[in-house]
């Protein structure tokens, strides 16, 4: 675990680096990090965060326009810049010397730890030249992250991190929800089932909300029934009921549920649903150019 003195940068604090941050900050007993480094590009980010963590001035610093000395002054780094700037950020000079030795975590989509590796340091790691580099993790955190409620996928391979750096990951990503270890050939497919059904989930709920209007139940009423319907059923399948045993415990003979289950089932609804998921994977991996014998695209 983190010791008592260390502290986190965030490069590149945008929405899910705030959320972390804001998830970290909260821990008053037992901290994770006693000093955090939130590096930005702009005025307005730099303000927006200042306003946000205005109670924290003591453990906070706000960092613009200076990512290498940010680095330089922290143990533990998240990278956070977006995708197309981290081959920018990765390259300037004097950052490379300021990984070292460090712990170097990403959340961006789209970038594997060997293509990280590589930018920095011209190579990927191997069990020969682990000696003076950053170890990096890779991690897909996902958008319900902003509250608390997040599924973050840690990337397992190998050179093997240190265990203390694992556990330091795993303990972050713990503050935002929960965390898993994936091995790398699952990485591309855990962006889409972790990253890409909140969109989905918000797609049927607004669906639902609609048609409830249009049978006589107010839009804000609607939206709490829906959202309260949702929230139940994910504690149930939480708890270990499976999803067919749910369906059934709700269905009556001649009953509405399964009139409206039937209407799904005419619909294809299960069918074009898993083809939205494939769809997302196939362009998570076409994001590393891997190609998989379900891709919807070849």
């Amino acid at each position: 675990m983190a010791n008592q003195s260390s502290t986190l940068c965030l490069l590149g604090c945008g929405n899910l680096g705030g959320a972390i941050l804001g998830s970290l900050l909260k821990e008053a007993e037992q901290p994770l990090f006693t000093r955090y480094i939130a590096t930005v590009r702009s005025p307005q980010s730099e303000e927006k965060l200042l306003s946000r963590f205005s109670a924290e001035k003591q453990r906070l610093q706000i960092s613009r326009s200076n990512n290498v000395k940010a680095v330089q002054e922290s143990d533990v780094i998240i990278l956070g810049v977006d995708p197309a700037d981290i081959e920018k950020v990765l390259k300037q000079d004097g950052l490379r010397e300021a990984l070292t030795n460090k712990l170097l975590i990403s959340i961006a989509a789209g970038w594997t730890r060997q293509k990280l590796e590589e930018t920095i340091y011209g190579s990927a790691t191997t069990e020969r030249n682990t000696s003076g580099r950053a170890w990096v993790v890779r991690t897909l955190p996902d958008i319900a992250a902003q509250v608390s409620q997040s599924l973050t996928a840690i990337e397992v391979s190998a050179p093997a991190v240190p265990e203390r750096y694992l556990q330091i990951t795993t303990a972050i990503f713990e503050r935002i929800g929960r965390a898993v270890q994936i091995e790398p050939r699952l990485m591309n497919a855990t962006t889409a089932v972790g990253g890409s059904t909140p969109a989905f989930f918000a797609v049927i709920c607004d669906a639902l909300i609609d048609a409830a209007v249009a049978v006589g139940v107010p839009r804000d009423l609607a939206g709490t029934m829906i959202f309260q319907s949702m929230q139940g059923t994910a504690t149930m399948l939480q708890s270990g009921v499976h999803p067919s045993i749910l369906r059934d415990q709700g269905t009556s003979p001649e009953g509405c549920t399964i009139g409206g289950l039937m209407v799904l089932e005419e619909g294809a609804v299960r069918g074009h649903v898993g083809r939205a998921l494939r769809e997302a994977v196939t362009l998570a991996r076409l994001m590393e150019t891997q190609s998989h014998v379900n891709d919807t695209r070849r």
